[in-house]
């Protein structure tokens, strides 16, 4: 049997690997701007010691385009990129192996908490294969990396509770996490408290044995956990929840309205709306939403940069097991038993950052759960097959859910390399390398380049794909920025500029210099303009035109 586990684990292990790393430079079509982002910022480091916005070695963030993401996986990928190039690969290879560690880390989580050892193969196959682990792998998801160190710390974090000497690589694994996504610094600090107080028992017994471990313990949180602390008040790592969080300006002015149309009692209008519960129905209405199965089974998001529209974020064959393993942990929660009531607390803990948000159904947020939704799923399922007293029905059962499991998994994987990339190239802003090497091969015919900001920000593509020197950028004396609507426009750099795709036609009238264009199909003057070349999404609709302004000296 031992030989056969051994070869079962590799064959796992093998699936995790080829899902996460096969074709990594082709799926996703392209690379979205956040990519972009952590790639080229990774390269500045790497050329200048500075971000592209000449920060020298930044700490806890960096500066994108309207927010500032965590620095982890942008110096976990300045290595990659010194001695590979700035490429797909070099961009995404971290979140691949994070996605990958996930895996194997599920399987040394499956050992701790399964008595039934087919329970931690079951879980390693689950996160090789669910869409939820699967599709975050394989693009820049700054959550992927830190649930990896998140998960990694939690399994060292439970080892301890049985041999002391795992707490340190614990409290170091989990505190890491922390300078992977805005996420973890909430919940981390959370978790160790909630640790502390469910194992008590078990720290004050090797307390007075092991007082240098728990020193250094200590030493460590402070270190690396107190200043994120301090960090999540700065106004920089703030800037994306002002507009995310449950109680932002849109709501409370949604509030105001709601008051001054209420038809009755103005004191009950208070009463009925108000921060406290608006946002307690928020949050409410969001921890129901990740135990709705049309949620968790079938919809998900729709934001097509997540996952496969109308696909769920687990696959249907799991789900009774998952209803059935949460009741079996609760059960076992009343109980006392220690380990249930870590895990539901993770579980509780975890939502947090995706709980007191609005928006779309947030997978992104909510991946510091994972793998909890699998831990269920393998908790019900394996008090299921117990209910069979006839081992050939236990094979049975199992082999059809399997069988089930796989026809669904080649479904997913089908419609992700296939369909999905064809018809949702545009959601991750496919073009835009195909215009810059035009760009870059004419480079010289021109005087100025006039390009659009419709798809995003088009500045960076051109930095990532020339790939554009990071010290030139920084000293251009013809970069021209500007900060309004919480965000920060790159509005031109050396020979480009970069213009509103509804301002194009009305600045692009009179030209006195021999310009290229690249606009939104269809979006020029055509007495004054030449078309030399329209790029298509895969779907072959028009993604942009590239056209000389006639010089009208």
């Amino acid at each position: 049997m031992t030989k056969l586990y051994s070869i079962i684990f590799g064959i796992i292990l093998v699936i995790g690997f080829l899902t996460r790393f096969l074709f990594l430079d082709k799926f996703p079509v392209s690379l979205n701007w956040d990519e972009i982002s952590h790639g080229y910022n990774a390269y500045s480091l790497v050329k200048t010691g500075r971000d592209q916005w000449s920060k020298s070695l930044p700490i806890f963030n960096f500066r994108a385009y309207g927010d500032y993401p965590t620095t982890l996986n942008m110096y976990l990928s300045a290595p990659l990129i010194y001695f590979f190039g700035l490429n797909e690969w070099t961009t995404r290879i971290i979140s691949a192996l994070c996605g990958f560690g996930l895996v194997i880390v599920s399987y040394f989580l499956g050992k701790e908490l399964f008595k039934n050892q087919k329970g931690k193969y079951l879980l390693m196959l689950l996160v090789a294969v669910s869409p939820w682990t699967f599709f975050t792998s394989r693009a820049v998801f700054q959550s992927t990396v830190a649930q990896f160190f998140l998960s990694l710390g939690i399994l060292f974090l439970i080892k301890a509770t049985k041999k002391i000497n795992f707490l340190l690589p614990g409290i170091f694994f989990t505190s890491i996490s922390t300078y992977a996504y805005h996420n973890t610094k909430i919940i981390v600090p959370i978790l160790f408290l909630i640790y502390i107080i469910i194992f008590f028992k078990e720290i004050k017994l090797n307390f007075s044995k092991k007082i240098k471990t728990f020193l250094i313990g200590f030493l460590l949180i402070s270190v690396l956990i107190i200043p994120q602390i301090i960090n999540v008040f700065n106004k920089d790592a703030q800037a994306r929840s002002r507009w995310v969080f449950a109680i932002n300006p849109v709501t409370v002015n949604q509030i105001e309205i709601n008051r001054n149309n209420y038809k009755g009692n103005p004191l009950i209008a208070k009463l009925k709306y108000n921060r406290v519960t608006v946002f307690s129905a928020i949050v409410a209405k969001n921890y129901l939403g990740f135990v709705n199965p049309k949620m968790l089974f079938f919809d998900s998001t729709q934001n097509f940069q997540f996952n496969i529209p109308k696909t769920g974020v687990l696959y249907s064959v799991c789900l009774p097991f998952f209803y059935i393993g949460l009741v079996v942990l609760l059960i076992n929660f009343f109980k006392k038993d220690k380990l249930s009531i870590f895990l539901i607390f993770w579980f509780l803990i975890g939502l947090i950052p995706a709980v007191i948000t609005i928006g779309d159904f947030p997978i992104i947020r909510a991946m510091t759960i994972l793998p909890l939704p699998q831990i269920f799923i393998v908790y019900g399922f394996l008090r299921t097959i117990n209910l069979f007293k006839n081992q050939k029905v236990k094979s049975l059962f199992t082999i059809l859910f399997l069988l089930i499991l796989f026809i669904q998994t080649s479904f997913y994987l089908k419609n992700y390399f296939n369909d999905y990339s064809k018809k949702y190239s545009s959601s991750w802003q496919y073009g835009y390398k195909q215009v810059v090497e035009y760009i870059k091969n004419n480079y010289q015919d021109y005087d100025q380049i006039i390009f659009t900001k419709k798809y995003g920000e088009a500045h960076e593509f051109v930095l990532f794909y020339w790939p554009w020197d990071p010290k030139s950028y920084q000293n251009d004396p013809n970069l021209n920025w500007d900060f309004h609507s919480d965000w920060y426009w790159v509005n031109a750099f050396d020979k480009f500029k970069f213009i509103n795709d509804w301002e194009i036609q009305k600045e692009t009238q009179k030209i006195d210099k021999k310009t290229l264009l690249i606009t939104s199909p269809n979006n020029y003057n055509k007495d004054n303009t030449t078309l030399i070349k329209t790029i298509y999404f895969l779907n072959q609709t028009p993604a942009f035109d590239i056209l000389t302004i006639n010089d009208q000296k």
